[in-house]
């Protein structure tokens, strides 16, 4: 019996990531419809990086769930662009908008570990040896 390229645990991680970025893509969405002190700096983000990486990140899902290997090298290409952009936004963030700087710390924070955490899940996943 040959093994999957992808697990089941990893069809789990992908179905997560499906919803997680379709979420991202309205929330980004919401983001530029609120006014905003960074309003031009959102929609910046929004179209050169947070949508891009939603979009990268929706297919390699979905080929993740399709129980294609090139979805994990997809995943990880979309988690890098995500923090690509997440550490200097969320420094410029907690400098200039005095709004909540300890939430958007701690969510930056949070999320930081999180795409990491994944980055190195889909890195090891990608090492495994082809069935």
């Amino acid at each position: 019996m040959t093994r999957s390229p992808v697990d089941s645990r990893d069809r789990g991680l992908a179905a997560a990531g499906l919803v997680a970025n379709v979420v991202w893509l309205i929330l980004a969405s919401l983001a530029l419809s609120q006014p905003d002190p960074l309003q031009t700096a959102n929609l910046v983000l929004a179209l050169a990086a947070w949508i891009p990486s939603a979009v990268v990140g929706l297919i390699a899902s979905l080929a993740l769930l399709w129980r294609r290997r090139w979805g994990i090298v997809l995943a990880l290409v979309a988690l890098s662009l995500q923090i690509l952009v997440l550490i200097p936004y969320g420094i410029v963030r907690v400098c200039l908008v005095s709004d909540a700087r300890g939430l958007t710390a701690s969510l930056t924070a949070a999320v930081l570990v999180i795409v990491i955490l994944l980055i190195v899940h889909w890195g090891r996943a990608l090492a495994r040896p082809r069935p």
